[in-house]
């Protein structure tokens, strides 16, 4: 005799039914995911990308080497700047007002000395008596990046707002803003201007960094999917530039630590290929990541592949 199954418990089975066949495609999508991100990083090189010339010095950058949660305050890289301002693009001209270039110079001068009350005095005055003059674009950047200086972030926004389009600085402008905001804690608003870089100014040599730092805030987050988006566009794109290396670490960084997204096997290819490019070529070799590879390479063994030693 067949007795009937109650309706609760083959109601509780159909759930679990549903639940199996629902999640086993994206199981297997997910590994068919980190199996193409990974081969894509075996396949791919530092040489050879879109972009034709190693990075240069930029105005600003974000903290290379920083575990994937970085809202410390901007660090300026030495030498000169890749993109110029408004004002170098333009001081050889004529039709500039010598007072006014001297003015404008002095303070650049004074930015770099660290004389940032020197510096903002001479950008203040180069407005109060230039208000429509040829730098007064980049008297806003400036003193946007003297009030970073000072940390007083309110400040800088202020005044990084005021630079337009029409500015040589623009794409610069836009990345302090975003950094600006990041240290604020204003993570949505920092994403927004960092993609506005990377997407409107693909080539300027801000736009590796934007995404780079982007990348960070997607994993501070704990949006490991749009981290490892930002990070993989690095390496599709601007596959001479130094930010290649970190953006492999951080992709390594979210198989072994996001929630959704955690598989130690798929870290650990990943941080072996790191080390294994570190052999070969300069950009991993140089990298101030390498002993931080190597511990957390030996972390994820010692935890979860102990059987196999």
């Amino acid at each position: 005799m067949i007795r009937s199954i109650p309706r609760a418990t083959c109601s509780a089975l159909c759930c679990i039914i549903l639940l199996v066949s629902a999640t086993a495609p994206i199981a297997g999508q997910s590994a068919d995911k980190a199996d193409e991100i990974v081969n894509t990083i075996l396949e791919g090189g530092s040489k050879g990308g879109d972009s034709d010339k190693a990075k240069q010095p930029d105005p600003a950058e974000i903290n290379k080497g920083e575990a994937p949660a970085d809202t410390k305050p901007v660090i300026e890289r030495k030498g000169t700047p890749a993109k110029k301002s408004e004002g170098d693009a333009r001081e050889s001209k004529p039709a500039v007002n010598r007072d006014e270039e001297v003015i404008y110079k002095t303070g650049v001068d004074f930015y770099h000395s660290g004389m940032y009350d020197n510096a903002q005095a001479k950008f203040q005055e180069l407005l109060a008596k230039y208000p429509q003059g040829t730098f007064k674009e980049s008297a806003h950047f400036w003193l946007g990046k003297v009030a970073i200086k000072r940390y007083q972030y309110d400040d800088a926004l202020k005044e990084l707002s005021a630079v337009t389009e029409a500015s040589g600085d623009y794409p610069a402008a836009l990345f302090l803003i975003a950094q600006s905001n990041q240290v604020k804690g204003r993570f949505v608003a920092a994403i927004e201007y960092y993609q506005k870089v990377s997407a409107s100014f693909p080539s300027h040599d801000l736009a590796d960094d934007a995404l780079l730092a982007m990348g960070k805030l997607y994993a501070s987050e704990r949006k490991g999917v749009q981290a490892i988006d930002a990070a993989m566009r690095i390496m599709k794109h601007y596959k001479d530039r130094e930010t290649v290396p970190d953006a492999m670490y951080l992709i390594g960084k979210i198989y072994e630590r996001d929630p959704q997204m955690k598989d130690p096997e798929t870290a650990r290819r990943i941080y072996r290929q790191f080390l294994k490019k570190a052999e070969t070529d300069d950009l991993f070799r140089s990298s101030p990541l390498k002993r931080r590879v190597r511990e957390d390479l030996r972390h994820i063994e010692d935890t979860y592949f102990k059987m196999e030693q």
